[in-house]
């Protein structure tokens, strides 16, 4: 079962880097950030791009989900749902970095249509975070068997997170310093731990 504590190490990462978008906009709409932090944004929406759209998403769906979709039948259509917001997730990333491009390109009028987008991006996010955590990891943990355990553990020990992993990759360091000045436990302060 050491997909469970790597999905859910996971899910703290993305819920702790949509943590920091939600408290970068209300500083933002609050006047308190003047330039717009466009890097951290932009830094923000690559890694949804690269690790929870290309990496994380397709684990589940490709590794855990049909296993468990046997396993688990009262589940019923969630996993169909939950391909489904993984593919309208990918989407929202996309639409989100073009909103941040206008943004960019002019600041006074290009921050409404981006705040709408981000907010309603860290809205959708919560909520696939919670329905995950709540009802497929627990169905999870009581319905997969060893042998179930063990392909589905094989694929996802070759994640690694790009800003929590075992070798964060420097691009993501002004965002790791920003998620751990605004991030609660257990990603503020020490996150990584400095390995």
């Amino acid at each position: 079962m050491k997909t469970l504590s790597i999905i859910q190490r996971e899910h703290r990462a993305i819920a702790a880097v949509v943590h920091c978008l939600d408290q970068l906009l209300r500083e933002v709409r609050a006047g308190e950030l003047d330039p717009p932090p466009f890097e951290v944004f932009e830094l923000i929406a690559t890694y949804m791009r690269d690790f929870p759209d290309q990496l994380h998403h397709p684990k589940e769906d490709d590794y855990l989900f049909p296993v468990l979709a046997k396993r688990a039948p009262e589940l019923g259509t969630a996993f169909d749902l939950l391909r489904r917001q993984h593919v309208e997730g990918a989407k929202r990333t996309i639409d989100l970095l073009e909103k941040l491009e206008a943004y960019k390109q002019d600041p006074k009028t290009g921050f409404a249509a981006f705040d709408k987008a981000a907010t309603e991006f860290i809205e959708f996010q919560r909520e696939h975070l919670a329905f995950e955590e709540s009802r497929v990891l627990p169905a999870a943990r009581e319905s997969l068997t060893e042998v179930d355990w063990k392909a589905i553990d094989a694929a996802f020990a070759k994640n690694d997170d790009p800003i929590f992993g075992d070798k964060p990759q420097s691009k993501f360091n002004k965002l790791f310093s920003r998620i751990v000045s605004t991030a609660p436990e257990p990603w503020g302060l020490k996150a990584r731990g400095e390995r």
